[in-house]
């Protein structure tokens, strides 16, 4: 009887404080890994439309692939601190400015009515090319290759009998690339080398006018000015007002048509012009480099 009353099984012994911590542990750090793939996800795609409309070069860089990194970074970091639902608010905003943007008509008409083309003169005492960039391989970029072409193409129909090309440095491992070089070579080409007036020290588009203004003869201001479509309202507005009398002269893109955009790809570039331009004219009037009003 005595050994129902007294049973000499003991009970089982408690499961040490960090086994019972463990699951909850991995659990928060579950949801902490998950919260951050989210945010990571959130960043990486507001930073894709971020590129897309034009902010690295808005910000002066032209790495579209370190933007997307850098949100990405940012998301995480977000996602981290449970504020991923914030970037996926802006991604989703992002998003609808995109599809806004790309599958809608407002920039067929908005595009065309920022591109400034004047007619061309009988006779000019110059045309002004506009750089572009310079390539790892010292080629110039896509846009500095449209207005050089467009130049000689005027060149060689005896508009002017000057080719003013400005510069473009971008430094590197190996020391400083410059556009120059790969102008050199399509002037050549184009048999206009005796005609040819390389810039030097040109950072902005107010410098280009000051240094052509400085290079060419007295009483040499009768110019052509090439760059690209949505380009030539500001930069001929920087020209006029250092006391050039100006053609205006919109270079043919091969990318997009972002002057008469048909297409989602075409719209988007061209709004991404387009927000640089008006953020640039704003940044010009305050400095009196332009007009203060179109």
């Amino acid at each position: 009887m005595t050994q129902f009353l007294f049973s000499t099984k003991q009970p089982a012994p408690a499961p040490p404080a960090n086994q019972s911590a463990a699951p909850k542990q991995q659990r928060k750090l579950a949801v902490s890994g998950k919260n951050a793939a989210i945010g990571g996800a959130a960043g990486a795609l507001a930073g894709f439309f971020l590129v897309a409309f034009g902010l690295p070069e808005i910000m002066g860089s032209r790495s579209a692939p370190g933007t997307v990194l850098i949100s990405l970074v940012i998301g995480a970091a977000a996602g981290l601190l449970r504020r991923h639902w914030w970037l996926l608010a802006f991604s989703g905003l992002l998003a609808a400015m995109y599809v806004i943007v790309g599958y809608s008509p407002i920039m067929d008409s908005v595009a065309p009515r920022w591109v400034r083309a004047d007619p061309l003169p009988a006779a000019a005492d110059a045309i002004i090319v506009l750089s572009g960039s310079v390539l790892s391989d010292t080629a110039l970029n896509i846009d500095g290759t449209e207005r050089l072409l467009a130049g000689l193409e005027l060149f060689q129909r005896g508009i002017a009998p000057r080719v003013v090309t400005t510069l473009v440095e971008i430094p590197a491992p190996e020391g400083v690339r410059s556009t120059t070089m790969d102008q050199a070579r399509l002037i050549k080409l184009a048999g206009a080398l005796p005609a040819w007036i390389p810039l030097e020290g040109t950072m902005t588009t107010r410098d280009e006018a000051l240094q052509a203004a400085s290079k060419l003869p007295v009483g040499g201001h009768r110019v052509v000015v090439v760059t690209s479509p949505i380009h030539t309202r500001r930069a001929c507005a920087t020209f006029e007002t250092v006391g050039f009398t100006v053609s205006c002269y919109p270079a043919r893109t091969r990318g997009h048509a972002t002057w008469r955009p048909i297409d989602p790809g075409d719209r988007i570039e061209a709004f991404a012009n387009y927000l640089y331009e008006r953020l640039g004219m704003i940044e010009y009037r305050r400095k009196h480099w332009v007009p203060q009003s179109d």
